[in-house]
């Protein structure tokens, strides 16, 4: 027994599959649901309407379907001839692909992904063996695919991690179904390398292991990159080694096993200053510098043990930690050994340079137990060899911290004195030896301190010098010296010239040339009225530069002063050069005559000399009437000191010329 008819139909009308029945023209002469639903249009709309493709008989096609409520249908379409009620018909079949042209597209784009990233991927199956791996991986590891495929992921481990270490990976896979972190493996030329890697473990819809897939990155770019950062964090860049930072944790490390051991044993922190290194810098350049702090640096590797145990803290500074087996005697040594290889000659171009050095010594426990006591302290030392003349070592004292502490709160102090009016300047007056009369005036600096009273220059110009205050206060004694200077010229008063020491550390800060030009326009005073006196230690140590520096100034046409005279073993050939009008004859050849016999001839000796080349000779410190008579049976042309007048404010100078110009004055 057939089925009726009507079951047919309703069979047709819910097919999930579209269903169109076409006439010989290709009209829609039916349409069940499901096909009505692939148009998006119902089934009264689309009888009558042309299917607006062709569509071939036996031969399927994928077609895109136009549908105003869904976007992107596609559909498997294929047809066949029928024949209904006498009526040649075809009948067309529609099957909705949609989500698996979806799913299929959304697979090529994973495909795409798993072979174009730059991460390594590798597939493996619930039993760890390699299924699929991309080209990254290939890349990464120099493994081929064909070499991997079967493997388990073993044969890639360096040989770094304990078995501990892939227990807890297997672990958290196993329970949570995930790992990441840190890992290193091996490449194919053994290499051992870093990887940042990610396990997860994929199931099936019955919730059974399936697979797991792994991505890793290759971490030694970035574990170069980190150790570049690391470097230039913790270590200078132009010697390579260790810089402060790094040289603070390195006493610290010292320190602490220092005073672990029994019985505690020391440690001693040497820091190593070097002497004249600016005027390297000055006379021949950044690259001359660069050159002596690389070598320097070398060399301090030679004669101190552990490369970490040496640092350059900025600047033309090192420093040096060593344990228990070189403290005292040994701290010494080293010291030692340190001033001997700083003294050969450091060849630049075809020049030979000469670098010499001033180290402090600073012990642990002895002289500070933190880090920052002992690099303190060991500065206040190599500061003491410096004041030493340099060349040589010093161990801390204690009472060199008053003197540290004393200096940073003298320095905050006397910054606020130039500008709130504390300082007062005296003049002492310069006598012509034979008639009397005075021919200058040397400006003194004082400090009225507003708690201690009157601070002695011996004390605080030191200490201007080594911070670099010298500077604005140079300027403030030249400009109101000058001033003062000019007010005396305009009320007729006859003092000769104002004379004002410049400091070596002023001129090696300043352009003391345009500086002296500023003040002399600024006040008015006329050039030939201002003394500049240098010392001549100074003038010695800068033998190229001073020809130049005293030329400039006398173009100016200021007068220049040598101060100090016979303290710098000047070289009689190269002084005869200088554009000096005057030499001041130090004190200590002053003191000892005419008692000391060696004395006044030294003094006889040097004031011919001086007189031979063309100088004015000053004697400096004249405090007795017995040096006074002596000085005038030499060639000596003016004198100074407290025999003819201290020095006074300048409202006394007024009288002080007229009292020691007058006949009635007697020394």
């Amino acid at each position: 027994m057939s089925p009726p008819a009507d079951y047919f139909r309703k069979l047709v009308e819910r097919a999930t599959d579209g269903i169109l029945l076409l006439d010989a023209v290709g009209r829609i002469q039916y349409a069940n649901l499901a096909a009505a639903e692939l148009f998006g249009r119902s089934q009264e709309a689309l009888q009558g309407q042309e299917l607006g493709f062709v569509v071939t008989q036996d031969q399927p096609t994928e077609l895109r379907l136009t549908n105003r409520l869904r976007v992107g249908v596609t559909a498997d379409v294929r047809s066949v001839e029928i024949e209904l009620d006498g009526e040649r018909m075809v009948a067309v079949y529609l099957r909705d692909v949609t989500e698996r042209k979806r799913a299929e597209e959304r697979l090529r784009q994973s495909a795409a992904v798993f072979e174009s990233t730059s991460e390594g991927v590798f597939i493996a199956d619930s039993r760890g063996r390699i299924v699929d791996v991309n080209r990254a991986f290939s890349v990464i590891t120099g493994y081929e695919r064909s070499e991997v495929i079967g493997r388990s992921p073993r044969f890639l481990q360096s040989g770094r991690h304990p078995p501990s270490f892939y227990r807890e990976l297997w672990r958290r896979l196993e329970n949570e179904g995930r790992w990441q972190g840190e890992i290193w493996n091996r490449r194919k030329s053994g290499e051992i390398y870093p990887q940042w890697l990610s396990v997860d473990s994929v199931y099936s819809e019955g919730d059974e292991l399936a697979h797991y897939v792994a991505v890793f990155s290759d971490l030694t770019g970035a574990k170069r990159t980190q150790a570049e950062i690391e470097r230039l964090a913790h270590r200078d860049p132009l010697t390579g080694l260790a810089n402060r930072l790094a040289f603070r944790a390195q006493v610290a490390s010292v320190v602490e096993q220092a005073a672990s051991r029994r019985p505690h044993s020391g440690a001693s922190v040497l820091l190593v200053g070097l002497d004249g290194f600016k005027h390297i810098n000055d006379s021949l350049g950044l690259a001359a510098g660069d050159l002596v702090l690389v070598e320097v640096a070398r060399r301090l590797g030679t004669v101190i043990p552990g490369n970490d145990n040496i640092a350059r803290l900025g600047g033309d500074e090192f420093a040096a930690v060593i344990d228990s087996r070189q403290v005292d005697a040994g701290a010494a040594a080293v010291a030692q050994a340190v001033l001997q290889a700083l003294s050969r000659p450091i060849q630049f171009d075809s020049t030979e340079l000469y670098v010499e050095a001033s180290v402090g010594i600073a012990s642990y426990p002895r002289d500070g137990k933190s880090v920052e006591a002992l690099i303190q302290n060991c500065d206040a030392a190599m500061r003491r060899a410096k004041q030493a003349g340099g060349r040589t070592y010093r161990y801390y004292a204690k009472d060199w911290t008053n003197y540290a502490h004393d200096r940073v709160v003298l320095a905050a102090q006397l910054r606020r004195a130039i500008t709130d009016n504390e300082l007062v300047l005296y003049y002492q007056p310069q006598i012509d030896l034979h008639s009397g009369q005075v021919v200058g005036l040397e400006a003194l600096v004082r400090w009225i301190h507003q708690d201690e009273g009157l601070v002695s220059p011996g004390r605080f110009i030191p200490m201007a010098e080594e911070t670099g205050l010298i500077e604005p206060l140079g300027e403030w004694v030249l400009e109101q010296a000058c001033r003062q200077a000019a007010v005396w010229c305009r009320e007729g008063l006859s003092f000769g010239r104002v004379a004002v020491n410049v400091s070596g550390a002023q001129i090696e800060r300043c352009d003391i040339v345009d500086l002296v030009a500023r003040t002399l326009d600024k006040t008015g005073l006329a050039a030939n009225c201002l003394e500049l006196e240098i010392t001549e230690s100074f003038l010695m140590s800068r033998i190229e530069a001073a020809a130049e520096l005293l030329a400039g100034l006398k173009r100016i046409g200021v007068q220049l002063a040598m101060d100090d005279f016979g303290t710098g073993y000047s070289s009689l050939a190269y002084l005869k050069g200088l554009a000096f009008h005057t030499l001041k004859i130090d004190k200590s050849f002053i003191d000892g005559v005419p008692g000391n016999c060696k004395d006044a001839e030294i003094l006889r000796t040097v004031a011919a000399l001086g007189r031979s080349l063309g100088f004015k000779i000053v004697a400096e410190g004249v405090e007795g009437g017995e040096q006074h008579d002596y000085l005038l049976q030499t060639d000596c042309d003016f004198a100074q000191g407290y025999f003819f007048s201290p020095p006074v404010p300048a409202q006394a100078i007024p009288q002080l010329i007229r009292t020691l110009g007058s006949p009635a004055f007697e020394p």
